[in-house]
């Protein structure tokens, strides 16, 4: 690596969680999430010539990690602490860990980013984390220089992701970053209105797998293919085999996508280039919700690409996780609706995720769309939750209330889901690569099973 003369390393910290989102329980908090993005910025950094590296918070006690950090030196006076949040069940964990960070070393200067939760209202943001001193708002790479007191030339150029930066990289499924956006309206998502980027070309998303293999010096590595809206085209599927194809050695990977999105015959061809898992979101199989979140226009026609490429999938051997969406005005009746409809595509589901619509957001940012969800039917738990963390968690209706929807979730959850489905989808992906069928057991017997989303 090339280190710039004189320059301090700079420390990237991504926030970690006081406890999981969903549930708590011992199998979630394995569970490891790498902050690309964050890693993204770092490589900018190491591309430029600085000495980098990427610390994730994970579920460490912050002021925990704070004091490492201290001790080992990277608490600088002379380079920004470069604090990611990805999200705001972060918030607190943030809080402690900067206040934790001040007192031990008052001279660093820590600098907050992670565009959807600084790009809601940063005054808000800054009351709750007082020892932050700056917010950077949207994407970060064209700020970087200027954030590092960068006095050269700063190429710019977007670059593969070095997971080398990563502390303990090895404990980490790596990702490959492929597009961003989405555009495609959906009520509920902060990307409604992000325009779809091109897909990146074939030829490098192979040089980065095969760079990946020989970092981790292992082709069993599982990479994550990021972008919120995967939509390649036949001609591109087929390239990306081809290309692979020219290789040692098959890599498997994941991506997410919807369930109009990819169109059946260009199946194949991802299988052959070695998708192995796909996340979908068909959100909901009811036409009234699935046109409340404006997810389709049409319902029917949207529910056929569901079926069409579910089926694709399950002939060439590949793992279909459906992501699936309570939202407000839910009732019996809807909920039955999407059950009948995953029940008809069981034999092609691996695994099911369920969860409520949750408005994220302070109270100027998030009025707008908890007015939308209520004019449905919702109704906020706690009034105060949007002041107070940025997460307002609903009753969806007269019918549903949360303790309700939360029952709901688990039951389909489990409807779907065996124990070993469950396994293989999260270390796949989520579970520290080392982590073992005899550990996962462990963890399943510390857990209670009323919050497990799987069947034995």
């Amino acid at each position: 690596m090339l280190i710039r003369a004189g320059r301090a390393p700079v420390l990237f910290v991504s926030a970690g969680l006081l406890q999981p989102k969903k549930r708590d329980h011992a199998l979630a908090r394995r569970q490891l999430y790498l902050n690309y993005g964050a890693l993204g910025l770092a490589s900018l950094c190491q591309r430029n010539g600085l000495q980098t590296l990427l610390v994730h918070g994970e579920h460490e006690a912050p002021d925990a990690l704070a004091e490492r950090l201290y001790w080992q030196g990277l608490l600088r006076a002379d380079a920004p602490l470069m604090l990611s949040m990805t999200s705001f069940y972060a918030l607190e964990w943030a809080r402690l860990f900067c206040r934790a960070v001040k007192d031990l070393a008052p001279w660093v200067r820590i600098v907050l980013g992670g565009r959807w939760v600084t790009g809601p209202d940063s005054e808000w943001l800054q009351s709750k984390l007082p020892q932050v001193d700056q917010i950077v708002q949207g994407l970060g790479e064209d700020l970087l220089p200027t954030l590092l007191a960068f006095d050269g030339p700063w190429d710019g150029r977007g670059c593969g992701l070095n997971h080398l930066l990563v502390e303990g990289h090895r404990r980490y499924q790596p990702s490959i970053e492929t597009s961003r956006g989405c555009g495609k309206g959906c009520v509920f998502c902060e990307e409604r209105d992000v325009p779809l980027q091109k897909l990146k070309a074939p030829e490098l998303i192979v040089d980065e797998l095969r760079q990946l293999a020989d970092d981790y010096d292992d082709h069993g590595i599982r990479p994550y293919f990021q972008s919120s809206f995967f939509l390649p085209n036949p001609r591109w599927a087929q390239a990306l085999a081809e290309q692979v194809q020219r290789c040692d050695t098959r890599i498997h990977w994941r991506c997410e996508s919807r369930v109009d999105g990819i169109k059946p015959d260009t199946v194949k061809s991802l299988a052959a280039a070695g998708m192995k898992v796909i996340d979908l979101g068909l959100e909901s199989a009811a036409p009234r919700q699935i046109l409340a979140m404006n997810k389709a226009r049409d319902p029917t026609r949207y529910l056929e690409s569901a079926s069409e490429l579910l089926q694709a999938c399950a002939s060439h051997g590949i793992w279909v996780k459906v992501n699936v969406l309570l939202y407000a005005g839910e009732t019996a009746a809807t909920l039955e609706q999407t059950r009948q409809w995953l029940d008809e595509h069981a034999q092609c589901i691996k695994g099911v995720s369920v969860g409520p619509v949750v408005v994220y957001g302070p109270p100027r940012h998030s009025a707008g769309f908890l007015a939308q969800l209520q004019a449905q039917g919702a109704t906020p738990v706690d009034p105060a939750s949007a002041q107070h963390c940025g997460i307002t968690q609903l009753n969806l209706s007269p019918e549903l209330d949360a303790a309700q929807v939360e029952r709901e979730s688990l039951a389909l959850s489990r409807r779907y889901m065996r124990k070993q489905d469950y396994l293989d989808l999260k270390r796949f992906s989520y579970y520290p690569r080392d982590y073992s069928e005899q550990a996962f057991e462990a963890d399943v017997a510390a857990s209670d099973a009323a919050c497990l989303p799987f069947r034995p």
